[in-house]
Formats: structure tokens, C-alpha cells, sequence
């Protein structure tokens, strides 16, 4: 009689590759390495079901809560989809953002960086005022917000809120949702809108995180975080967005730039 590690196949290229993820990381982070890995062997193909969470828990050394958790974070990232009553889909693979300009965390050798994975989860325009509409001529409705969630080598999750005056950049409303997950918006307003960034200017804040930033980046409600703010202008002093970075606490390192140089954090 044949155990039911080998009658299902995708358990088992599971549990081998969880052997190669390094242990100082999280379990659920290590079950969505795993996970990334089987679906770009192509172990699992695109429209192909997973198997259920409980049976997930049952045959693997991960708890329900770690496979919930790990599931939860790729489809958030767009390489899983839950469809109610029938099960978790494979979409596709993950996406990483193009030459990203902001977030760029050291990996382990301390010269490269951590792929980010970034994705929209909401673009309107809004009429609140805050700390951006000093930056851009704010005045109605005339402020685009575009909201990513950025998974971090899928250690982390740094949460961003990217705004930009409608009346320059209201082409961005009509841009596919799909098209801005992973690209640079710098590049989008240098190479589309001839407006070239030549001067970031970033200023970091250590915060309690509100509870809504909590649960945009996955994290336990009362957390505190880097809160980070960039505004971005042309050669001519003129502001073209304005950017906040909720980051939860980590052992990365953070790369800060602007047009005089580089700190670290």
C-alpha cells in the first residue's frame, strides 16, 4: 500500500524544499518560499488548485495557522487566489518591481538587495488634506492615491501611500492596475509624463502604527515601525509626488537616498 506522501506528489517536493530555506526566518515566510519555488519548478501551473489548508497542515510539518498566514501573503501578492467554496489557485508568478527607487533592504551579503513584490490595493482620487497637499497644489479632489503593499523577499510587509496631483498626472488613473504593481512610478512620470525626478528629500520617523497600518502590513495591532515621508521634485524645484513608507520592524538594512547622497538604516 503506497503512503500518501507518495500518492501526492506536490506534499512531497514540499517538504524537500523546506529543507533548503534558511531556519532564521519565520515559518510562514519558509512555507512561501517553499510554496514560490514548487509553483516556478512548475510543480504547480497556473489555474492548478492547491491542496486544502487542513490536509496542507495534516501532511507537512507547518501549523494551520503558518499555512494561512503563508497562503494568505501570496495572495495578497497576486500568485494565489481564493475562490470561495472551490479552493486556492495558482494565478501566475510573482512579479518583482522594476530597479525599485524606495525600499531597497540589504540581503545577507550586504551589497545586493532583497527583491520586493509589490501590489495595488487601491488608486482614487481623494479630497482629504494631510501633510501632501502642501506639496501639490492641492485643492478638491485633485490628489491621486495609489496604496501597495510591498512584500519584502516575502519576510515583510512595507505598506505605501504614492500621491500625485491629478491635473499633471491624471493618466495615471487610466494606467491598468496590472501594469503599475511592479513598476517604477518614477520612471512612469520620467519617461511618460517628462517629468524626470532629480531631488528626493526623506525623513524618518520611529511611530506606533495605526491599526489600519497594522493590517495592511501584517502585523500584531499596537505595532511600532519606521515611518518614512518622500517628496520628489524636478530640476526647477517643482514637486511632482509625494510618498509615505509604513515599515515594520526588521533585522534588514535600509538604503535612504537623495540628490546628495546616501544614509543607511
Amino acid at each position: 500500500m503506497r503512503n500518501e506522501w507518495t500518492v501526492r506528489p506536490e506534499v512531497v517536493v514540499l517538504a524537500r524544499l523546506t529543507r533548503f530555506v534558511n531556519e532564521r526566518l519565520p515559518k510562514h515566510v519558509q512555507l512561501s518560499k517553499a510554496l514560490l519555488a514548487a509553483i516556478e519548478a512548475g510543480h504547480w501551473r497556473p489555474g492548478d488548485k492547491l491542496p486544502p489548508e487542513v490536509e496542507l497542515a495534516r501532511l507537512t510539518p507547518f501549523s494551520l495557522g503558518t499555512i494561512q498566514r503563508a497562503l494568505r501573503g501570496l495572495v495578497d501578492e497576486g500568485v494565489l487566489v481564493r475562490k470561495q467554496g472551490s479552493g486556492t489557485f495558482v494565478t501566475g508568478t510573482r512579479k518583482a518591481v522594476n530597479a525599485p527607487w524606495h525600499c531597497r533592504f540589504y540581503a545577507d551579503d550586504g551589497k545586493t538587495f532583497l527583491p520586493v513584490f509589490p501590489k495595488v490595493v487601491s488608486r482614487r482620487k481623494i479630497r482629504e488634506r494631510g501633510p501632501w497637499s502642501e506639496y501639490l497644489e492641492h485643492r478638491g479632489d485633485n490628489i491621486i492615491r495609489i496604496d501597495r503593499r510591498m512584500s519584502i523577499n516575502h519576510e515583510f510587509i512595507v505598506f505605501s501611500k504614492f500621491y500625485l496631483n491629478a491635473d499633471h498626472f491624471g493618466g495615471m488613473l487610466k494606467k491598468p492596475v496590472a501594469e503599475l504593481a511592479g513598476a517604477n512610478f518614477k520612471t512612469i512620470l520620467e519617461q511618460e509624463f517628462g517629468s524626470p525626478v532629480m531631488n528626493i528629500v526623506q525623513s524618518a520617523t520611529v511611530m506606533r502604527f495605526k491599526d489600519s497600518i497594522c493590517r495592511a502590513c501584517r502585523i500584531h495591532a499596537g505595532s511600532t515601525g519606521l515611518f518614512l515621508q518622500s517628496v520628489a521634485s524636478t530640476l526647477r524645484g517643482r514637486n511632482i509626488y509625494y510618498q509615505e513608507f509604513f515599515v515594520p520592524s526588521s533585522n534588514r538594512r535600509l538604503m535612504l537616498s537623495d540628490h546628495y547622497g546616501v544614509d543607511e538604516l
